[in-house]
C-alpha cells in the first residue's frame, strides 16, 4: 500500500473514533434518541396549539376533535346516505358535464340520440343521415374547448374528493366519545368525554387523507347544484357546510391531525398521503357518444338490410321461412365457434339459391326455357338462342355442385369428416394449429362464394333474355321468336304471364343473392 493510501486511512479512522466519541456523549446519530426528541418537539407544539384536540401527556384526544367531527357529520350525513363514493360514475358524470352545456351543445347532442336519427331515417337514405349525423358529431365535439374540458374536469374530481369526505364513518368514530350518540339522529345532544388517541388515531389518519384530498378552491357552489340536480333534493345544508368548511380547512392547514397522529402512533415520521383526484371525464364522454352514433346507425343499415332481405325472400318464395342446405349452415357454425376460425360464411345465400334452384329452376324454368323456348322455339339467330342455353346448363351444373358440396359437408362426408379432424386438432390460444382449419373453412367458402356468382351471373343472362322475349310476343313482326303461337298452345296456361312472373322471380333472386355477395 503507498505512504498516502495509508495516511488517508489513518485519517479516516481517527475521524470515525472522533464520531463515535460525540455520538456518545450528545447522541448524535442514535435513531431512537432522534425520534424521541421529534415526538417531544410535536408533543410541545400540540400543548400549545389552539385547536386543544389532544393532550400530549396523556396521550389523550379532546372533546373538541369529536365536536368537530360532529359538525361535520352533521352538515354532510344526507351525502353519505344518498351518494356512495361508487356513485360518482355513469350518471353522475353525465350531469357533471351536462351541467356546462350551452343551449346549442344541448341542441346538437339531442341530434345525436338514437330517437332522433331514427326519426330522420324514416324519410332520408341511410348514407345521407349517416353523413349528416357524422357532421353534427364533428360540431358536437370541437365545441369542448381546453377550458370546458378543464373545466368539467375539475368539478368532477372535486365532487369525487368531497363525496369520499363524507364516506368517512362518522358515527362509528364518534362512539368512541360518546356511545349514546345515533346514527344519522340529531336531535341528541353528545356529551364527548377524552379517549385513549390510540383508539382512534387510525381514524384520524384516514380523516386528514381526506381532508388534504379536497381542493382549496373547490366551487362549492356548482358543487351542491350537481348534487341535487342528481339526487332531485338538497344533500347537503350549505349554511352549515360552508361554516364547517372553513373550520376544516383551518385544521387542515395547521396539521394538528397529521402531529396529533405521529404523536400518539409514536411515528414522527408518517404524513398524510392523499388521494389525488384527477379523472379526465370528458374524452371517455365523447368517445361514449361517438360509440353510440355508431352503434345507431350499423343498427339501421342492419335493419334496412334484414328488411330488404326478408321482403325479397317473400318475393321468391312466397314465405319467408326457407330451409334447403343440410350441412352448409349457420347451426353448423357452432362446431368452429370454440376454435375462433370464423365457419361457413354464406349460409343464407347458399340456402335461398339451392331453394330457387330445387323449387323452380328444375321444374318451371327447365318447362318453359329449356323444354319449350331452346327446343321447340324457332329463333331467328342461333346467337341469342345458343347464349340462353350455355346460362341454363351453367345454372343446371353448379346446381350439382351445390347439392354435392353440402352432401360432402355431412359427417360422414369427405370434406366434414376433414373439418371435425381439423378442429379436433385446435388447440387453445396456439394459432400454429388452427392454420389447417382455417385453410379448409377457406376453401369451402371460396367455393360457395363462387358458386353463387356464377349462378347469379348466368341467371342474369336468363333473366335479360326472358325480358326481351316478353317484349317480343307482343310485336307483329317478332325479332327474336318466329312461332309464338305454336309455343303458347304447346303449353298449359299463358306462355307470357309464365314467362312474366319467372322474369319477377328472378329479378328479385338476384337481387336477394347481390345483398349477400356485396355484404361479404
Amino acid at each position: 500500500m503507498a505512504k498516502d493510501d495509508r495516511g488517508k486511512q489513518q485519517d479516516n479512522g481517527e475521524a470515525g473514533f472522533l464520531d463515535r466519541i460525540m455520538g456518545l456523549l450528545f447522541g448524535l446519530g442514535d435513531p431512537e434518541r432522534e425520534k424521541r426528541r421529534a415526538l417531544k418537539a410535536i408533543g410541545k407544539s400540540l400543548s400549545k396549539d389552539r385547536y386543544k384536540f389532544y393532550k400530549p401527556k396523556s396521550a389523550q384526544v379532546e372533546p373538541a376533535l369529536a365536536r368537530v367531527l360532529h359538525e361535520t357529520y352533521r352538515s354532510i350525513y344526507a351525502v353519505r346516505k344518498l351518494i356512495q363514493p361508487t356513485d360518482t360514475s355513469g350518471v353522475l358524470k353525465s350531469i357533471v358535464i351536462e351541467s356546462f352545456l350551452t343551449d346549442r351543445q344541448r341542441e346538437l347532442r339531442e341530434t345525436l340520440e338514437e330517437r332522433a336519427i331514427r326519426e330522420r331515417a324514416k324519410s332520408q337514405e341511410i348514407k345521407t343521415v349517416a353523413a349528416s349525423i357524422r357532421d353534427t358529431l364533428l360540431d358536437f365535439v370541437g365545441t369542448f374547448d381546453a377550458n370546458k374540458v378543464k373545466g368539467i374536469n375539475s368539478l368532477y374530481n372535486e365532487l369525487r374528493a368531497f363525496v369520499q369526505l363524507c364516506s368517512f364513518d362518522y358515527y362509528f368514530t364518534l362512539r368512541k366519545f360518546d356511545s349514546a350518540v345515533s346514527e344519522d339522529s340529531f336531535s341528541y345532544k353528545p356529551k364527548f368525554e377524552p379517549i385513549n388517541a390510540d383508539y382512534v388515531v387510525d381514524d384520524l389518519r384516514d380523516f386528514q387523507e381526506l381532508l388534504d384530498a379536497l381542493p382549496e378552491d373547490a366551487d362549492w357552489p356548482r358543487l351542491f347544484d350537481t348534487l341535487t340536480a342528481y339526487r332531485g333534493v338538497e344533500v347537503v345544508d350549505r349554511d352549515a357546510w360552508q361554516k364547517i368548511h372553513k373550520t376544516l380547512k383551518g385544521v387542515a392547514e395547521s396539521r394538528v391531525l397529521e402531529r396529533v397522529v405521529q404523536h400518539a402512533s409514536g411515528d414522527p415520521e408518517w404524513y398524510a398521503k392523499p388521494t389525488v383526484h384527477n379523472a379526465r371525464i370528458v374524452e371517455p364522454y365523447l368517445n361514449e357518444i361517438k360509440n353510440n352514433v355508431e352503434g345507431v346507425l350499423q343498427k339501421l343499415v342492419a335493419e334496412r338490410r334484414n328488411n330488404r332481405i326478408e321482403k325479397l325472400v317473400q318475393q321468391v318464395f312466397g314465405t319467408t321461412v326457407v330451409t334447403r342446405t343440410k350441412n352448409y349452415t349457420a347451426k353448423a357454425n357452432v362446431v368452429f365457434q370454440k376454435t375462433d376460425v370464423g365457419g361457413y360464411l354464406y349460409t343464407d345465400a347458399l340456402n335461398y339459391l339451392k331453394a330457387y334452384l330445387l323449387d323452380h329452376f328444375k321444374k318451371d324454368v327447365r318447362e318453359v326455357v329449356q323444354d319449350l323456348l331452346i327446343v321447340r322455339g324457332k329463333w331467328v339467330t342461333s346467337v341469342q338462342s345458343q347464349q340462353v342455353s350455355d346460362a341454363y346448363h351453367g345454372v343446371l351444373s353448379i346446381s350439382e355442385q351445390i347439392i354435392k358440396l353440402d352432401e360432402s359437408l355431412a359427417e360422414e362426408g369427405e370434406l366434414g369428416q376433414k373439418l371435425r379432424r381439423a378442429a379436433g386438432r385446435v388447440v387453445e390460444r396456439d394459432p400454429s394449429t388452427q392454420k389447417p382449419l382455417r385453410d379448409l373453412l377457406k376453401q369451402v367458402n371460396d367455393n360457395v362464394q363462387r358458386l353463387i356468382a356464377e349462378a347469379a351471373q348466368n341467371l342474369i343472362v336468363i333473366g335479360k333474355n326472358l325480358k326481351a322475349l316478353i317484349e317480343d310476343i307482343d310485336r307483329k313482326e317478332p325479332q327474336l321468336i318466329i312461332n309464338w303461337k305454336e309455343l303458347d298452345g304447346a303449353l298449359e296456361g299463358e306462355l307470357k304471364s309464365r314467362m312474366e312472373e319467372m322474369y319477377r322471380q328472378l329479378y328479385y333472386l338476384v337481387q336477394l343473392l347481390q345483398v349477400y355477395v356485396a355484404k361479404q
